[in-house]
C-alpha cells in the first residue's frame, strides 16, 4: 500500500469492523472502501491531518476538529463580521478568523493555549482559565452578545448554561461530540433549540462522531429528537472535566 494510504489503514479497519455484519468482506468491497477513503484523504486532507496531528485541509489551511459533513456545511457560511465565542481554542479559531469572523476564545490547558497564542493575532481575545467557574463564565467577561457560541472544550454542561445567557436571539450554538455529551445536548433542546446533527468521519480520528448545531426554533419535532448514534462511532467515558 502506498505511503499516502498508511494513515487510512486504521480507518478502513474500523470501518469494516463497525459497519459490516460480515467479518470477511469480498475484495471488491474492500477496494470500494479504499477508493472512497483515498478520495477523502486527498480532498479533505485526512492523511495530512493524521501525519501532523492537527486538523488541516489538503492545502494545509486550518480546519475545525468537527466532522467533515459539519465542516463542509459551515464552510459555505459567510462569517464576515460574526461574533463568535469558543469554549476550547484550536484550529477552529483560526478557521473562523480566516472567514472574517471576530473570535473570542477560552482554553483550560496552558500548553495548548501557549501553542495557539503565537498564531492568535487575528483573534479578538484568547483567555487561559484553568478553574471550572472562571472557564465556564469566561463568556461573561466580554461586553458582547454572540452570534455563534462553540462548545468544544471541558465542562460542557455548564458551558451550555452560560452560552444561553450570551447568545443573540437568532444565534447558533455548536456542540461537538454531541453523541457523547448527550446531557449537554438535552440542556440546549430543553431551552427550545432545535438540534441538527452532522455524523461522520473527521480529521485525525479513525472513528465517526457527531457535530451538532442548535438553532433557536420552537418546533414540535424537538421532543422527538433522540441521541445521535453515528455509524462507526465509539462510546465515551465521562471524566472529571466532562
Amino acid at each position: 500500500m502506498p505511503p499516502i494510504l498508511d494513515p487510512l489503514k486504521a480507518l478502513l479497519s474500523s470501518f469494516i469492523t463497525h459497519c459490516s455484519p460480515h467479518k470477511n468482506l469480498p475484495p471488491t468491497t474492500c477496494e470500494t472502501h479504499i477508493t472512497y477513503l483515498k478520495t477523502m484523504a486527498h480532498r479533505h486532507g485526512f492523511a495530512e491531518s493524521v501525519a501532523t496531528g492537527r486538523p488541516i485541509a489538503a492545502d494545509g489551511s486550518p480546519l475545525p476538529w468537527y466532522t467533515y459533513p459539519a465542516i463542509e456545511y459551515l464552510s459555505q457560511m459567510d462569517a464576515t463580521g460574526l461574533r463568535i465565542f469558543e469554549y476550547g481554542c484550536g484550529n477552529s479559531s483560526l478557521f473562523w478568523a480566516r472567514k472574517g469572523a471576530h473570535v473570542w476564545s477560552v482554553e483550560h490547558s496552558p500548553e495548548w493555549h501557549s501553542q495557539l497564542h503565537t498564531q492568535s493575532s487575528h483573534l479578538k481575545s484568547l483567555l487561559l482559565r484553568q478553574e471550572k467557574k472562571s472557564y465556564t463564565q469566561a463568556i461573561c467577561e466580554h461586553d458582547e452578545m454572540f452570534d455563534i457560541v462553540i462548545i468544544d472544550g471541558v465542562w460542557r454542561n455548564e458551558c451550555c448554561h452560560e452560552a444561553l445567557k450570551r447568545i443573540t436571539p437568532d444565534g447558533l450554538i455548536l456542540l461537538d461530540n454531541s453523541d457523547w455529551y448527550t446531557d449537554a445536548a438535552e440542556i440546549l433542546r430543553a431551552s427550545r433549540y432545535f438540534q441538527i446533527d452532522f455524523n461522520g468521519f473527521g480529521p485525525i480520528n479513525n472513528y465517526c462522531w457527531t457535530t451538532s448545531i442548535f438553532l433557536p426554533l420552537a418546533s414540535p419535532f424537538t421532543k422527538r429528537i433522540r441521541t445521535p448514534l453515528p455509524i462507526c462511532g465509539i462510546p465515551a467515558c465521562k471524566g472529571e472535566m466532562w
